[in-house]
Order: structure tokens, then sequence, then C-alpha cells
């Protein structure tokens, strides 16, 4: 079984992952994912979280995971932010799951798939401090051509990253 981490980041108001494996700049958490992620941070009461923390998951139970979100679907498309400020139909999966005591259902856009092979019917996380030694932010502009983006955070939101 595979716990894989990621080290999100708030930009502005939208929580955002960089991930130098698979070529994501800023990839945002949108449609009830930011809620979900500010609730558990919240609730965990991680220093600092938005400069960064770890997320870690799986698709199998690990120890003292905070959430387990269940698949409830796949849908035809999502309108979701472009960086430009236009907007995009894209295709993502359904979770629903109870995170810090309240039900919550949540977007998951194509990144997923970066991933796991296939939308898993479980995804399993825990929230935990950003390790000291752990930039989140991969220092390439986010215009750069490595840098890859499903969906952007909205392109007024301001942050000192």
């Amino acid at each position: 079984m595979a716990v894989l981490t990621l080290y999100p980041y708030l930009l502005g108001n939208t929580w955002v992952f960089d991930d130098l494996r698979t070529g994501l700049k800023e990839e945002a958490f949108v449609l009830g994912m930011t809620e979900m992620i500010s609730r558990l941070v919240d609730a965990k009461e991680i220093p600092n979280a938005s400069h960064g923390f770890s997320l870690h998951f799986s698709a199998e139970p690990f120890e003292e995971f905070d959430a387990e979100l269940t698949w409830v679907g796949s849908d035809d498309s999502q309108v979701v932010p472009g960086q430009d400020g236009t907007a995009s139909q894209i295709v993502g999966n359904w979770y629903a799951g109870t995170v810090a005591g309240e039900t919550m259902k949540v977007w998951l856009c194509p990144a997923l798939g970066l991933y796991f092979h296939a939308a898993p019917p479980r995804i399993f996380v825990k929230a935990e401090s950003l390790p000291a030694d752990v930039d989140p932010i991969w220092h390439i502009s986010r215009n750069d051509a490595m840098a890859v983006r499903f969906v952007s955070a909205p392109s007024d939101e301001s942050s000192g990253h």
C-alpha cells in the first residue's frame, strides 16, 4: 500500500499544491476541497498551515488517518476557473466523507489520475505539520513550460508565495 504525500499551501483563499514529480504547479483544490482542507487543518491546529503542511493520502487505510472520503461518482464536467480568468469545463470525481465532524462533499479534478490509475472507491487522508526540511513551493514560474495545471486558483488572488 502506497501512502502519497503532497504539501498544499494557501494561494490567496485557495489551497494549491506543487508537485515536481508530476509537473503540477499551483494546482488548485476547488469545489469543496479548499473548505475541507481548511476544516481539517483548523481542527488539527496545524501551525502555519497556510505556508504549507503535509497531506498524506492513500486508497487504503493507514495508521491514524484523519478522514475517509468515499467515491460518489464522476460527472460530465464542472466549470472551473482558468489562470487567465476564463472558465473551462473538465471532468472530475466527487467524494463525500466526514471531516472533523462535518459531512462534506468535494470534487477532485483530473489530476487525481496522476496518482491513481482509476478513481479509487475510497481515499484516506491525514494532515500533519510541514517537516522542517520541506519547501512546499516548486520555485519555477507558474508560466514556465514545465509547469502543468488542470485547475487554477482565481487570478485575482494574491499571496506572498
